[in-house]
């Protein structure tokens, strides 16, 4: 029997974790996961267990129980999906959750691990829950004097007379969305039946985000973040497609640009405004010329991951075991090269299935 650490890395739609495939995400959830599992089996000194949905086998040719590069693939279809996590819970030595903020369900499985007595290489579920409640976050921002969006919350019944307060065009999007679901750009008032639509389909909250549309290049910041302290691992280009809703396609790693710096020094004072935040944690911002438009913070490992790790040139696996578990930071991540990738293309994620 192995005397290695073994180490949960649970992803939540690949694990079981939804009653429906979501189409859009179920590339990502596959990429993010076989990353992470490479990853630390690269660096060798942990074994990895994880939990993977029968329906996701196959959906990148080649990838199934089997080829997954875990040293142990418990099947977990949805109706098995909660038990198959509690056990595989008792059995490891550390635990890294990937999951949505929507509805809770991140910080929900926080606390599960937390209660289980399993360590995180990840952040707690109460910066799950703070992080995941965009509302909550903005008046965060606000207080801080960070720059940011002008934001109403609204009700359903409520959204047409404080979108005019907001100004057209203006961005709606759910209290606690992940990965552009729901997140609509709306350029007149005859849009607002749709984009309501839209974004009650993708929430059960009762409440919305109207922010002033920010013109400018969408980009996300990736840190690594220990016992308070944080470490630039790279900026990001988000290639999304602005409409009706956003659709996130993919990302450019790393990204350069005047207003990079601007962009790290806000999301660190961002980050800073959340204890429990650890691990790798995303920041997305709007770059504009002279300035940075903070919009969210994301608890969690990010599609940016994927392309991330093809460039660094430290294991970021190993990376996030120490911040979390040792509480240390490297003294710095260098980088080489630049990647693209189409979180709906794996020929663009940097790995390789085995069979």
């Amino acid at each position: 029997m192995s005397s290695l650490p073994t180490v949960l890395v649970y992803e939540f739609f690949s694990g079981g974790g939804f009653g429906e495939i979501p189409g859009g995400l179920a590339a990502e959830a596959l990429g993010m996961l076989w990353a992470l599992l490479v990853d630390f089996r690269r660096w060798g000194a942990v074994r990895t267990i994880t939990a993977l949905d029968p329906r996701f086998e196959e959906r990148v040719p080649g990838l199934n129980r089997k080829t997954l590069p875990a040293d142990e693939v418990l099947c977990a279809a949805p109706a098995d999906a909660q038990q198959a996590y509690l056990h595989l819970l008792k059995r490891c030595d550390a635990a890294l959750v990937v999951a949505p903020e929507t509805n809770g369900i991140l910080a929900d499985l926080l606390q599960r691990a937390e209660l289980a007595g399993a360590p995180l290489l990840c952040s707690n579920s109460s910066a799950a829950s703070i992080a995941g409640d965009k509302a909550a976050c903005t008046k965060l921002f606000r207080r801080a004097k960070l720059p940011n969006p002008k934001t109403r919350i609204a009700g359903f019944a409520s959204a047409r007379r404080l979108a005019n307060q907001v100004g057209f065009p203006l961005v709606m999007k759910p209290l606690d969305g992940v990965g552009s679901e729901g997140v609509c750009r709306v350029d007149s008032d005859s849009d607002l039946p749709k984009s309501l639509a839209l974004v009650r389909q993708t929430t059960t909250h009762d409440r919305i985000l109207l922010q002033s549309y920010v013109t400018g290049v969408h980009v996300s910041v990736s840190l690594l973040i220990s016992s308070g302290r944080s470490l630039l691992l790279s900026v990001n280009r988000q290639l999304i497609e602005e409409g009706l809703p956003f659709q996130y396609q993919g990302s450019q790693v790393p990204f350069d640009h005047p207003e990079g710096p601007d962009a790290v020094k806000i999301a660190r004072s961002a980050v800073g405004l959340i204890p429990g935040l650890q691990g790798y944690v995303g920041v997305d911002l709007v770059i504009q010329e002279g300035t940075a438009q903070l919009i969210e913070i994301n608890p969690r490992l990010t599609t940016s991951y994927v392309g991330l790790r093809q460039v660094s040139r430290i294991n970021l696996a190993r990376a996030m075991w120490e911040a979390c578990l040792n509480g240390v930071l490297p003294g710095r991540v260098p980088l080489a090269g630049q990647v693209v990738i189409k979180k709906d293309d794996p020929e663009t994620w940097g790995l390789r299935v085995s069979l």
